[in-house]
């Protein structure tokens, strides 16, 4: 089954846990606010971050742990630090992490799905 996510935010993780190799990519989740969820594990307005992201084929993303999400309407592609990661997990914004830090970690872009 499939989730769907609203104001989703695709974020590239760069570097180690402990703060070195800043240009090695780590990987990457996504952070939004469920907007369906077929497995009726979340409701709707819950916001997430998924586990790591596998694959992404078109608007869709499958986690290394099976799951699949459809991504809907407007998103963002953002490249953090993986020092982020447990501030993307307590669903603080990407958005703001990223303002946060400067000009060293960046919105790439917006999509319109």
């Amino acid at each position: 089954m499939v989730t769907v996510l609203k104001n989703w935010s695709m974020v590239y993780l760069f570097g180690l846990p402990d703060g070195s190799q800043m240009h090695q990519r780590w990987g990457r989740v996504v952070t939004g606010e469920v907007l369906l969820d077929g497995k009726h594990s979340h409701v709707p307005g819950d916001k997430i971050c998924t586990d790591a992201v596998l694959r992404s084929p078109g608007n869709l993303v499958h986690t290394r742990t099976g799951e699949v999400y459809s991504l809907f309407g407007q998103g963002a592609t953002l490249e953090l630090p993986v020092t982020q990661l447990q501030r993307l997990q307590r669903l603080e914004s990407a958005s703001q992490i990223a303002i946060e830090l400067g000009s060293g970690w960046r919105k790439i872009n917006s999509d319109e799905s």
